[in-house]
């Protein structure tokens, strides 16, 4: 009789050891889990915000092109008046009183 005794605590000893390793492990791999979804969600935010910038940035130099280009238009339109004796102002009222 005293081996079965010894045999049943020690079956319940195993089964509450072995318990306690499997909620462990199971712990473990939700913590692990939990890691790798954060990980990724940065890993992913990080990257929106790259793509964010560098669309800024495009958008940013597009605009500047645009200014650079409308600076040159107006610059070479004073220039064109300046080699041919008028100024904007004639200009605009000569268009003006050939609509009329």
């Amino acid at each position: 009789m005293g081996g079965t005794c010894t045999g049943a605590a020690t079956g319940k000893a195993l089964d509450f050891y072995c318990g306690r390793v499997e909620q462990r492990l199971i712990r473990l791999e939700r913590e692990r889990v939990e890691q790798e979804t954060q990980e990724r969600e940065r890993l992913l935010k990080e990257r929106i915000e790259k793509e964010k910038l560098a669309q800024e940035r495009l958008e940013a130099e597009m605009a500047e092109r645009r200014r650079i280009q409308r600076e040159a238009a107006i610059e070479e339109e004073r220039l064109w008046y300046e080699q041919h004796g008028k100024d904007y102002a004639d200009y605009e009222y000569d268009e003006e009183e050939e609509e009329e």
